[in-house]
């Protein structure tokens, strides 16, 4: 079954998605874990093929924070490292940016050969805003063309992101969401080396050491940012590795 071919999700689905997000936050889940899971639930939810969010450093520059998939991950990563893409064009404009062709004579020829080598065809750059800053962005990647309506349902869950990073209130400083982004990306850091580590130590995938390292968070209650940090620090009392 194509992406295209897929309807909309349940109302109730997305509801359920919208109020599973604001219990996660309110309950004081990491935002580097809720950020995680609405990339993964883009791919359930809109349908696409995977699904990445960035969002700007201290310095105003992009990092990958959210990833549903390691091809998602590459091709955020591409975006940032040579420039080009259109979640740059997004977090500079805060508008939505619609890519359903990645010609090679468009915008951005490189990243547009890459993304159909990972085997899509579309791409869609939603930006994380609020009160007219724009924060970061939602990226898509579909295998077919999506309508308004499935974009409209990204949008709905990139808002959802926002709303995660701003912590449910709405008067806060622009500065505490610029220290609460830095702390997210410090862990997203420290996730993605004990991830390394894992995978060096045990000869497998990357995705199979999120998997261990996840499991290793839920066997000691720790969260999963602390079951990293024990693993970059070689805590002698925690035995992942």
């Amino acid at each position: 079954m194509t992406t295209a071919s897929i309807g909309l999700p349940d109302p109730e689905q997305l509801a359920q998605t919208l109020i599973d997000v604001t219990k996660a936050i309110t309950q004081g889940s990491e935002t580097i874990e809720v950020f995680s899971a609405l990339a993964e639930r883009c791919v359930t939810l809109i349908p696409v093929s995977a699904a990445g969010i960035l969002l700007r450093d201290l310095r105003g520059s992009l990092q990958v924070v959210g990833s549903s998939s390691r091809s998602a991950h590459v091709l955020d990563l591409f975006q940032l490292q040579n420039e080009e893409g259109p979640c740059l064009e997004c977090c500079e404009t805060g508008m939505p940016v619609l890519d359903d062709e990645l010609s090679a004579s468009g915008p951005w020829p490189r990243f547009s050969e890459l993304t159909r080598s990972h085997g899509f065809t579309a791409v869609y750059a939603l930006p994380l805003r609020s009160r007219g800053v724009t924060v970061g962005a939602l990226n898509l990647f579909a295998e077919e063309s999506l309508d308004t309506r499935r974009v409209d349902v990204g949008q709905a869950l990139a808002d959802a992101a926002t709303l995660s990073l701003m912590q449910v209130d709405p008067t806060l400083d622009y500065q505490l969401v610029v220290r609460s982004i830095h702390v997210v990306i410090e862990s997203r850091n420290t996730v993605d080396q004990a991830q390394g580590m894992i995978a060096q130590r045990y000869s497998i995938s990357v995705e199979d050491a999120l998997v261990r390292l996840r499991e290793a968070a839920n066997q000691t209650g720790l969260t999963l940012v602390q079951t990293a940090t024990a693993v970059v620090e070689r805590n002698p009392t925690f035995t992942v590795l």
